[in-house]
This record gives C-alpha cells, sequence and structure tokens, in this order.
C-alpha cells in the first residue's frame, strides 16, 4: 500500500503539482479524480481500501481467475471445432 501511495504522489508531482499534492482540494474534483489530497489517500486507508481502488488502482486478478478463463476459452474453441465438422 506503502508503495502505490508514492507513486500516487509522483504521478501528481509530474502533472502540475511540483511542491506536493495539498492537503485538502475541493471535495466534488476529488471524488471524481480531477485533483490529489492527502484527505483522500487519508479517507481511502480509513475506508480499509486495500487495493486503493479509489486513487485509481485496479484490483488485480487472482491466478484462479486466468485459469477459469483459459478453461472457457479452451471450452468454446472445442465446441467451435466440433460445429464445423
Amino acid at each position: 500500500m506503502k508503495d502505490k501511495i508514492l507513486s500516487y504522489v509522483a504521478k501528481w508531482e509530474t502533472q502540475g503539482y511540483p511542491d506536493g499534492i495539498p492537503d485538502e482540494a475541493d471535495p466534488k474534483l476529488e471524488v471524481l479524480g480531477k485533483v490529489p489530497s492527502w484527505r483522500w489517500i487519508c479517507r481511502s486507508i480509513m475506508r480499509n481500501d486495500v487495493v486503493l481502488k479509489d486513487l485509481g488502482f485496479a484490483r488485480p486478478k487472482c491466478e484462479a481467475y486466468n485459469l477459469i478463463k483459459r478453461a472457457e476459452i479452451a471450452a468454446r474453441n472445442v465446441n467451435k471445432e466440433s460445429d464445423d465438422e
């Protein structure tokens, strides 16, 4: 989580906040992800948002999901080949 927060801050420092992100900003803009703030980071932590989805990070897909999708695609290809014959 610490690495994601540091990358979030670094991203915003390169996008117009060279002196660091503000403590707070307009709440409407924070919700839309248009401006950064430490308040929004704290809110994400307090909501136990481990993935930091509120800050724009995506939830990683688990390996089980990938295995299921591969099996579905393989089954689809097998059915498609049997229909062609």
